[in-house]
């Protein structure tokens, strides 16, 4: 099983994750995770991302498919896979559309978090005091917002076009509530 998990900064995308890949047994492919454990790392693709990401800009297609490319085999010993911050891009969806393709996989489900906006705002800015991110102000979040909006929806759109299970989940309620929303729609039982 192959799935997507897709949700804004402030989402709780992290934690229905963590849920999913606990219930499902998916091996849980966060390109975020992966960028900072390169970055330390030291490693040359690491080093590569830290410059990027140091000057605030996105890593570009080519490194953040390069750097899926080399985990997403190690990932398919187990009952699938779960990538959360990939594809953010079409291009990034079409060049994982041709690897699945050439293992002969397919994409069995995107889940989609929907929260209001101005709860996410007020999420982040929570988490900025409590954490000391000094770097998630009133603007950065708004920026990042709209940049995750206008990339995920043309994601969103390039695998509804696909006939793949797109499943928007209300992200608002308890982490067990938007747990249960999710479960039912992947609408599978637990591995």
């Amino acid at each position: 099983m192959i799935g997507i998990i897709f949700g804004p900064p402030g989402s709780g995308k992290g934690t229905q994750a963590a849920r999913i890949e606990k219930e499902f047994r998916l091996k849980h492919l966060s390109t975020g995770e992966i960028l900072r454990a390169e970055v330390a790392s030291g490693s040359p693709i690491g080093k590569e991302a830290g410059r990027i990401m140091a000057a605030g800009d996105l890593v570009p297609d080519e490194l953040i498919v390069d750097i899926v490319r080399g985990r997403l085999p190690e990932a398919e010993t187990g009952a699938g896979v779960l990538l959360d911050g990939f594809p953010r891009t079409v291009r990034q969806a079409q060049a994982l559309d041709a690897m699945l393709a050439d293992e002969g996989h397919t994409l069995d489900f995107v889940i989609a978090l929907d929260v209001p906006e101005a709860e996410l705002v007020e999420r982040l800015l929570h988490r900025a005091r409590v954490e000391g991110r000094a770097d998630d102000t009133r603007q950065a979040i708004a920026e990042r917002m709209h940049e995750y909006h206008k990339l995920t929806e043309a994601v969103l759109d390039h695998y509804s076009r696909q006939g793949v299970p797109v499943k928007r989940v209300d992200g608002l309620g308890s982490p067990e509530e938007v747990f249960g929303r999710i479960r039912r729609a992947i609408g599978i039982s637990s591995v």
